[in-house]
């Protein structure tokens, strides 16, 4: 039996949201002759800091199947790389707070490194994935989250 990952409408409206308006307001910028192009292109660059940061440690899509685990970073768009199960170390839970509400995230681990994430700001279906994570991983508990230790996972 397979299970993929679905993304939550949410978080593909905020992320799309996210991505056009930077370049609505380039745009807007560009046609306006009484604006300046600086701070149009610094949100510019906020976001492709965003995509190529956030996005290749967060947004997962993965697919379960059998003893298989497939990940795809960058919302499903990146490379596929293929996990078999008995060679991975297991996975850590990290909270993580935004605006009133609490998001959990699991990372998959492989010779202790992150190779994969499912979080349940992400993924409408975070449950169903974290119950077939826990029959077929360790679960290593809990992480507190550092920003030293986050900031320098997103530049690996």
């Amino acid at each position: 039996m397979s299970v993929k990952s679905k993304f939550n409408f949410l978080a593909i409206f905020l992320i799309s949201f996210i991505t056009v308006l930077p370049l609505l307001v380039v745009y807007l910028a560009a046609i306006s002759s009484e604006t300046s192009m600086i701070l149009p292109f610094m949100l510019l660059g906020f976001i492709v800091f965003f995509w190529l940061t956030v996005f290749r440690t967060r947004a997962h899509k993965v697919e379960i199947d059998g003893n298989t685990i497939i990940v795809k970073h960058y919302f499903g768009v990146g490379k596929s790389e293929s996990y078999d199960f008995s060679t991975l170390d297991g996975f850590i839970i990290l909270f993580e707070s935004a605006k009133g509400s609490v998001y959990e995230s699991l990372f998959i681990l492989k010779n202790g490194k992150r190779v994969g994430s499912i979080s349940s700001f992400y993924h409408s279906n975070f449950d169903q994935l974290k119950s077939i994570l826990k029959d077929k991983l360790i679960d290593l508990g809990v992480k507190e989250s550092t920003f030293t230790e986050e900031s320098s996972e997103l530049f690996k």
